[in-house]
């Protein structure tokens, strides 16, 4: 009886160890992100659920490392300074990974995307590409790459003798997209499976279009990681490597129809030679 009752409280030791060293609520993985980019994350209809892309890999990865990934929503321009202030531990978002910010933070990244221009239907303003935006107002994302884009675009306006472009800065992506459908801006600058989505499905397709032909800064998307924190970088690279070789990952991407955004590997710091 003794040696059953040390086995018990051996037993008992362990788990109490096993709880210290893994308390339930580090467990999971706070993982911050903005919530209104359909189709790769958003609210479902009832204005609590979460749903897309991310995430549905967001849920498999958690099946793989047997540790859920819990989402904050936070506007895009805080999501670093959340991590930074230790609030989240992972950028799990439309986070374009740049050699920018590689500078401050690791990325796994997790698709490919580009930045497109979204118009009013009809194309009233005759927006046909960055180089016919002179002199008109565009919106974009506080803190995006889409802004550097519109510099850039914009110094080529000036430099020809012509108007330059004025930008609007949203901390939303969906207050950025609301000016294009009021009339105020010509153009929204965001991610293209975000843009195709609501080009085919706001309205039942009748209130904006995407502008064909012409995608701007082929960039990796990415998990945002602090970099002291490898061991949590390299478990979420396992996790989406995983998904890949089995083949979940491309049928989740396939669901909402932006397997074209595939990755073939979860590349550590893909956007290194990045240039926007």
């Amino acid at each position: 009886m003794r040696l059953i009752r040390n086995f018990a409280g051996m037993a008992a030791l362990g788990a109490l160890l096993a709880t210290a060293a893994f308390p339930a609520a580090a467990q999971d993985i706070k993982a911050g992100s903005i919530t209104n980019s359909p189709p790769m994350i958003s609210y479902a209809s009832d204005g609590t659920t979460l749903q897309g892309v991310i995430v549905d890999l967001a849920a498999a990865m958690s099946r793989q490392m047997g540790r859920k990934i819990a989402f904050e929503s936070i506007p895009f321009p805080g999501l670093l300074p959340a991590m930074e202030a230790k609030r989240i531990d992972v950028v799990f978002s439309l986070m374009n990974d740049t050699p920018e910010r590689e500078k401050l933070i690791d990325f796994v990244d997790f698709f490919n995307l580009s930045t497109m221009l979204l118009i009013r239907k009809g194309n009233p303003e005759h927006v046909e590409s960055l180089e016919t935006l002179c002199g008109k107002t565009v919106s974009t994302v506080q803190g995006s790459t889409q802004i550097v884009l519109v510099e850039q675009a914009s110094a080529k306006c000036t430099a020809a003798g012509k108007p330059a472009i004025q930008n609007l800065q949203y901390a939303q992506p969906a207050d950025a997209r609301t000016q294009v459908q009021t009339g105020r801006v010509a153009a929204f600058l965001g991610n293209s499976p975000v843009m195709v989505y609501l080009a085919k499905t706001a309205g039942e397709g009748k209130i904006f279009d995407v502008v064909q032909g012409h995608v701007y800064q082929p960039v990796p998307l990415g998990i945002g990681v602090a970099k002291s924190n490898t061991q949590l970088r390299d478990a979420l690279q396992k996790s989406l490597n995983a998904l890949i070789a089995s083949g979940e990952y491309r049928k989740i991407l396939e669901q909402h129809g932006v397997e074209s955004g595939a990755v073939t590997s979860a590349t550590i710091n893909g956007g290194a030679n990045v240039k926007l």
